[in-house]
């Protein structure tokens, strides 16, 4: 007993000094994000002076205007013909105007997005010392995009994180099983997961195979983790309480699944897309198991692995595409 005692006491103090040795890194790290709010400086122009008030906008957020423009709400670039007859006619339209009304009351301000997202770009400063901080710019697309990433800038699509009970949801046709992800909070672990997936995208290890994905899923979800570290589970898998509760009762049984029917390895583009992309619920272990519960298990291989091979960087593992040597090193065996 007092041995247990004094080892408990020995890794509490280890954590302790470790927390305390990364707030202070974390202290000396400079930055301080603050989203833009372009959604606000847009719909302040005047429809009748667009010609002569956008080429402002424009200018202030230069490649971000081109993409919103272009690549999110379809409507061209200033240069092109109709642009502006384009840009009134979005502005004015029905679904956008109540979808910008209903952004503006769910985030009258930006206080707590500004400073979880500080946060999380402080610890990704911390790994990736040489990573430039994006800017974070808030727009409203009409329910067409919830997270865009272009050159040196994040975009938020506020309309899409109006909340899980929001009632333009069903009417526009949102699936519940969508929706319920859709809400203020899922914001800087959805912008941490985009950012893992367009710095770190997918490199099959030889062949695309399930495996493969889970596993460059699962990298994904342990960034996020480690980007947000207070952030509960819930928030960062997607998943509701029930559910997560589900995968850890039923790791060894999905587990078990995988390797009985082969599945691990399978290069079955459907297979693969059922098990890892976003569904309901994953059909291959049963209606109850949420959708994507593959890339939990995913997560649960890479959160072992890093935990056994203590030199491994977090750097040193978003390179690292080689997925049977890290489920090998992991010793991953739920029971």
């Amino acid at each position: 007993m007092k041995r247990t005692l004094f080892f408990t006491t020995s890794l509490l103090l280890t954590l302790c000094v470790g927390c305390q040795c990364e707030r202070s890194k974390l202290a000396k790290i400079s930055l301080t994000v603050e989203v833009q709010r372009f959604d606000q400086e847009l719909q302040a122009l005047n429809p009748d002076s667009l010609r002569q008030q956008a080429p402002a906008l424009q200018q202030k957020y230069g490649d971000f205007f081109a993409y919103y423009c272009k690549g999110i709400i379809d409507i061209g670039l200033p240069q092109d013909s109709g642009f502006f007859d384009n840009l009134a006619a979005f502005l004015g339209d029905d679904i956008v105007r109540e979808a910008y009304k209903e952004s503006q009351r769910a985030f009258p301000d930006s206080k707590e997005l500004n400073a979880k997202l500080t946060d999380a770009f402080k610890r990704y400063k911390l790994h990736f010392s040489d990573a430039k901080i994006p800017a974070v710019v808030a727009y409203v697309s009409g329910f067409n995009q919830s997270i865009m990433l272009a050159e040196n800038v994040v975009g938020v699509g506020l309309d899409k994180y109006l909340g899980a009970d929001c009632e333009l949801y069903p009417q526009l046709g949102f699936y519940k099983y969508l929706t319920r992800n859709m809400y203020p909070a899922k914001i800087p672990a959805d912008v941490m997961d985009a950012l893992a997936e367009a710095m770190f995208p997918y490199v099959a290890e030889q062949h695309d195979e399930l495996l493969g994905r889970m596993l460059w899923e699962g990298k994904r979800l342990y960034f996020a983790r480690q980007m947000l570290p207070a952030e509960q589970d819930t928030v960062i898998f997607g998943f509701t309480k029930r559910e997560l509760d589900l995968c850890h009762d039923n790791e060894s049984y999905m587990w078990l699944h995988l390797i009985e029917n082969k599945l691990l390895f399978s290069t079955h583009a459907f297979t693969i897309a059922n098990l890892t992309g976003a569904r309901p619920f994953t059909q291959e272990f049963s209606r109850e198991a949420p959708g994507r519960a593959a890339n939990w298990i995913g997560y649960r291989i890479v959160d072992r692995y890093m935990k056994r091979n203590a030199g491994v960087t977090l750097p040193q593992l978003m390179l690292d595409n080689s997925y049977r040597q890290i489920l090998e090193k992991s010793g991953y065996n739920p029971k």
